[in-house]
C-alpha cells in the first residue's frame, strides 16, 4: 500500500516544475502550425512561401528570441489556442490534423493575426 501511495506521489511531482518560458511556448505553437502548413488555410494565408516555416514565423513573431515575452496574445490565451493543436498528443513531431488547425484559427483569430502580422 505504501508503494502505491509513493507511486501516486511521484506522478504528481513528475508533472510539476516551472512553466515553460514564453519563447518556448510560442515556438511550440509555431512548430505545430508548420507541421500542418500544407493544410488549407495555413501556408498561403500565413504567407509562408517556400522558405523555412519555423524560421519565418519566429522572425515575424519575435519568439525566436529567448527573452521573448507574450503580450498579445497573452500567455493564457496562447495556451487556450494551443489546445486543439495538442489534442492528439504533446509529442513535438506529431502534426495536428487540418481540422484541429482550422479550429485553432477559427476560435482564436488573434492567434492567426499574430502569426500573419507578428507581435504588436
Amino acid at each position: 500500500m505504501r508503494l502505491l501511495a509513493l507511486g501516486a506521489l511521484a506522478l504528481v511531482f513528475a508533472c510539476g516544475g516551472p512553466p515553460a518560458p514564453d519563447a518556448a511556448l510560442c515556438r511550440d505553437v509555431l512548430a505545430r502550425v508548420c507541421l500542418a502548413r500544407s493544410c488549407p488555410g495555413v501556408g498561403e494565408p500565413l504567407g509562408l512561401g517556400m522558405g523555412g516555416c519555423q524560421a519565418t514565423l519566429e522572425a515575424r513573431t519575435g519568439c525566436g528570441d529567448e527573452a521573448f515575452v507574450l503580450s498579445e496574445p497573452s500567455r493564457e490565451r496562447l495556451l487556450f489556442c494551443r489546445q486543439p493543436l495538442v489534442r492528439r498528443g504533446t509529442d513535438p513531431g506529431k502534426a495536428p490534423t487540418c481540422g484541429e488547425v482550422a479550429e485553432a484559427f477559427r476560435d482564436c483569430p488573434d492567434l492567426a493575426a499574430f502569426l500573419q502580422e507578428g507581435a504588436p
